[in-house]
């Protein structure tokens, strides 16, 4: 049996199918679709059905869905989301993917998602007996929080948002309204916002400071002041054993990542699963629900 599983961001929808044969889990290539968000609800649901039916096929047997926003896991509905996927509050994938294709679906959270992926297919595997935060730092922040098992999100620990935890009184704005949200600070459109306004952006800037390279030196410790505050933050509301840090700016950082990491005062791990993790997570809900 085949699963279709998708991971719908604010810029584009990868899909890919997922198979378990004997060997464990087999992702087929993935195919990326724009979403199509800057024409509100009807362009991203276009999108959607082109990144389903791209995949349909008898032996299918439902679609695994990790999505931006904030998404009831017993429903899969869209409980809120920001301007990124506008028109998409209240979006009810498990009906659409009935109606449409006769599908069964789940959905959930795409920082969640990369985290179960990351506990279930990669970096946290064995972790599994101990208590796991998730940072995403991509061109947003994303969190996710696993203890006991399973997924943690409630109102104590702000459903895992650890991107909008307040690093800065009165700091920036941030596209959730709030100030001082370290997405604003950890971000990769931060970093190079940042890295810009010193005159050193540039896809090489964590090399440069593996070299000692006096700017990007100063830059590196402002970053990793600011992840720090986030590091303890995010310990008051979700204590952790581990911390996995994924997304984009960790690729970027490439095999300078332990050396920027290793006196944060946290066992802190590199995911990866890469840019897959949302997918093997959305198969793992997805599954953790069908068994």
């Amino acid at each position: 049996n085949m699963t279709i599983c998708i991971d719908m961001g604010a810029t584009e929808i990868k899909v890919a199918p997922i198979n378990q044969n004997e060997n464990g889990l087999v992702m087929g290539s993935v195919q990326k679709f724009p979403t199509n968000a800057s024409l509100g609800k009807k362009g991203i649901v276009y999108a959607l059905h082109s990144a389903i039916s791209s995949l349909c096929a008898p032996d299918v047997d439902g679609v695994a869905i990790a999505s931006a926003g904030d998404i009831d896991v017993n429903t899969s509905v869209i409980t809120y989301a920001t301007e990124n996927l506008p028109g998409m509050i209240g979006f009810d994938f498990a009906e659409f993917c009935k109606n449409n294709f006769s599908l069964s679906a789940r959905a959930i959270n795409d920082a969640h998602a990369a985290l179960l992926g990351e506990m279930e297919y990669g970096a946290g595997k064995e972790y599994r007996d101990m208590r796991v935060a998730m940072l995403t730092l991509g061109s947003g922040v994303g969190g996710g929080y696993y203890a006991s098992g399973m997924i943690v999100a409630n109102e104590q620990n702000d459903f895992g948002r650890f991107g909008h935890v307040c690093i800065e009184e009165g700091g920036r704005e941030c596209t959730c309204g709030k100030l001082g949200c370290n997405e604003m600070y950890l971000s990769g459109r931060a970093i190079h916002r940042d890295a810009a306004a010193m005159g050193i952006d540039g896809p090489d800037i964590f090399e440069k400071y593996a070299l000692g390279d006096e700017k990007h030196v100063e830059f590196v410790a402002e970053f990793k002041k600011n992840l720090k505050i986030t590091l303890d933050k995010v310990m008051e509301v979700s204590p952790f054993d581990v911390c996995i840090i994924g997304g984009g700016v960790a690729d970027w950082m490439a095999e300078h990542f332990d050396s920027i990491m290793n006196d944060l005062g946290y066992k802190i791990i590199r995911a990866s699963l890469g840019n897959s993790a949302g997918m093997y997570g959305a198969y793992a809900h997805y599954n953790n629900f069908n068994r």
